[in-house]
């Protein structure tokens, strides 16, 4: 199947049948007396979606770059897969996985990387240790399957949380994490749907042994969702903490910058 990836060029998608991971699934409970309907939490094993691209000029025999990419609240993996279609001289492999709670938008099929449509502090928390294991899991996945140096992790608005935080608390797995419309570092974090915030998301305490991480920064000046000035103090506390930060502004708002991702790119390319 490789051959055939490297030969025609195309996107190479398929699903990662191996990641059996304690998720957060929902089920109906019976009626209660009252004739109210309650809802339960329960953690179970299941499969999880990935889409991989390979770059053309990929060598199995060689070393690759593997970049993992967290799709924002509501989105999936067949729309993030295809952010780096416009830059050129990509040259990672970059896999999109699919959040594992599902929920409707509308007409539309998204997912969330923390149950935050449950409404549930208890439940949320719980759902973002998960998804900490969940993808630490995918990346031994990955390198179990292709030839990997370094790992980069990069996520887009609620994925940039989770970019944050696994990528901190688990950072001997990775050479940089990149930011892209992401939250306040040790800012309290709104939860939507339940109007309140979760102060400790991302505790002190994990910033110090991981400042060996490369940290790249995008964020929009007239973002509307993640207020700029989040970024700039962001910045200021990794900065602080001796993390190698390098910050990319653009005249825009809660979105994907395209110019950003070509800085991205040579960014991954001129680390050592």
């Amino acid at each position: 199947m490789i051959t055939n990836i490297i030969k025609n060029a195309f996107i190479f998608i398929f699903s990662l049948c191996f990641i059996l991971i304690h998720s957060v699934q929902a089920q109906n409970s019976e009626l209660t007396s009252d004739g109210q309907l309650e809802t339960i939490y329960f953690e179970s094993s299941s499969l999880f979606k990935c889409n991989i691209k390979i770059p053309e000029n990929f060598d199995p025999k060689k070393k690759h770059t593997l970049v993992i990419g967290l799709h924002g609240f509501a989105d999936n993996p067949d729309n993030f897969i295809n952010i780096w279609d416009s830059v050129k001289g990509v040259d990672f492999i970059y896999a999109c996985p699919q959040a594992p709670y599902t929920l409707k938008m509308g007409e539309n099929i998204g997912y969330d990387w923390s149950l935050w449509m449950s409404k549930d502090r208890q439940w949320i928390k719980r759902a973002s240790e998960n998804t900490d294991n969940y993808i630490s899991d995918l990346v031994v996945r990955l390198k179990e399957q292709f030839n990997i140096d370094d790992v980069y992790l990069l996520g887009f608005s609620q994925g940039a949380i989770f970019t944050y935080l696994v990528g901190i608390q688990n950072f001997q797995q990775y050479k940089g994490i990149i930011s892209l419309s992401g939250p306040g570092i040790l800012e309290p974090l709104l939860i939507p749907f339940i109007g309140e915030s979760a102060p400790d998301w991302l505790e002190e305490k994990y910033l110090e042994p991981a400042k060996s991480l490369r940290v790249f920064i995008a964020h929009g000046k007239n973002d509307k969702a993640v207020n700029f000035q989040l970024a700039l103090k962001s910045k200021k506390i990794l900065v602080d903490y001796g993390y190698n930060v390098t910050f990319q502004s653009f005249d825009g708002g809660h979105t994907i910058n395209t110019e950003n991702l070509s800085l991205v790119s040579e960014w991954i390319k001129n680390i050592k």
